[in-house]
């Protein structure tokens, strides 16, 4: 395997190497790109020793992990204008959907992060309640970013295997209350029989390129929205 490495890093190679000593009066000041392939190079030669040498002897700096907030979070303590501006729930309507989806107090995700359950419903329902960076949610939650991904994402698992039968059409509902949404259309709009309208959502994506071995289609064609200019999925729902 061949690494494309940067000269500060041959000068600590050929240095090493040639003498078997390291010179500690070498400061380098290292990006992480250049540690991350110095330390490539070493691990392929055998020589993992020479990555704590340098590290003790102040010739590789190791990047400073981003400060997270060490901010507890309390749902309890939040306002409910605040909760439904967040979350679109109020305080109450959290506590009754974790009860409703039966979850267990503390979460556990499959990388190891551990989170209240209260906070994971949050954590989910923050992050869709409108378009959010998990960078932005940090200060919120007081978590990093891959611990907020995860927790997400478990959460979304979660979610959809307990409620998938009722996520694509809820038979039993709509049976309930078919004529209570007719009525409702009718009295503003001169119609009767209407159920729901069909309504769409599009999020954009990059453009795609055509799977493998399948060079002949064109997948920016289908996935692009004349009126938006954009490439991007479809999300339609009765509403």
């Amino acid at each position: 395997m061949e690494y494309h490495i940067s000269g500060k890093i041959q000068r600590v190679l050929c240095g090493y190497f040639r003498k078997k000593v390291l010179v500690k009066t070498v400061i380098l000041n290292l990006t992480q790109s250049e540690a991350r392939d110095l330390l490539a190079v070493l691990v392929q030669y055998e020589e993992e020793d020479v990555w704590v040498e340098l590290v003790v002897a102040g010739a590789v700096h190791a990047p400073e992990r981003p400060l997270i907030p060490a901010i507890p979070f309390n749902l309890l303590a939040c306002l409910d204008a605040n909760a439904e501006r967040d979350f679109r729930f109020p305080v109450r309507g959290i506590l009754r959907l974790v009860m409703l989806l039966r979850l267990t107090a503390v979460v556990v995700t499959e990388r190891g992060d551990r989170c209240l359950v209260e906070e994971t419903m949050c954590i989910l329902m923050y992050r869709l309640s409108y378009p959010r960076r998990l960078h932005d949610m940090e200060s919120e939650f007081g978590q990093a970013s891959c611990a907020l991904s995860s927790i997400f994402l478990w959460m979304v698992d979660i979610v959809d295997s307990k409620v998938e039968a009722n996520l694509y059409f809820h038979k039993r509902l709509i049976s309930e209350r078919i004529d209570l949404y007719c009525t409702a259309i009718s009295a503003r709009a001169p119609v009767t029989g209407v159920l729901a309208f069909p309504d769409g959502t599009k999020i954009s994506i990059c453009r795609p390129s055509a799977r493998a071995r399948r060079r002949a289609e064109n997948l920016q064609a289908q996935v692009y929205s004349g009126r938006k200019r954009i490439h991007c999925i479809i999300y339609q729902g009765m509403y």
